[in-house]
């Protein structure tokens, strides 16, 4: 699984039980998760049973009600840096405000970063129109065919803008 989805069940959890500081690292396949001086481990199972346990939560609540501001999105958008970057090892140091993010990439090398909160939306935010994009702006070429009376390449049948406006709602007045 990657950090990406792996980090974001972990910040639901931290979420729902308040937490604001911790430290996090990878230690071969575990995360280790230290809040007051407690030291709590998740593995590949235990990260799949957040994840499904939040997948169930986040289909019961709409998307809007989601800030970028929020610490799984946040710990969302930090993973998809270290999953960017292919690290092999990284320790988080969360203070609320920041994260000291320190990690050591499969090449072997090392780096440290400090991400203020400001850094992190917008990471998060980048990932969210990625995603999204998809949406936004699906293939026209879905309905086009060479075939006399139909729409040719380069342009788009009614059949591909009636797909295009079932797929995005945003675009339905645009198109």
């Amino acid at each position: 699984m990657s950090h990406a989805k792996s980090l974001r069940a972990i910040g639901q959890t931290l979420q729902a039980a308040r937490v604001t500081a911790f430290r996090l690292e990878t230690h071969t396949d575990l995360y280790r998760l230290w809040i007051a001086n407690r030291l709590f481990c998740f593995g590949p199972a235990d990260i799949s049973r957040l994840d499904t346990q939040a997948r169930k939560r986040r289909a019961n609540h709409p998307t809007a009600n989601r800030p970028l501001t929020a610490l799984p999105q946040q710990l969302r958008a930090l993973g998809g840096y270290l999953d960017r970057v292919e690290v092999r090892a990284f320790r988080i140091v969360w203070t609320g405000a920041s994260a000291l993010l320190e990690y050591e990439r499969v090449t072997g090398e090392r780096n440290r970063r400090v991400f203020p909160v400001e850094e992190l939306r917008q990471l998060g935010l980048h990932r969210s129109l990625l995603r999204s994009s998809h949406y936004l702006f699906p293939r026209l070429d879905t309905g086009l065919t060479d075939k006399p009376g139909k729409a040719k390449y380069g342009s788009t049948s009614s059949a591909a803008n009636n797909k295009l406006k079932a797929r995005s709602p945003r675009l339905r007045k645009h198109v």
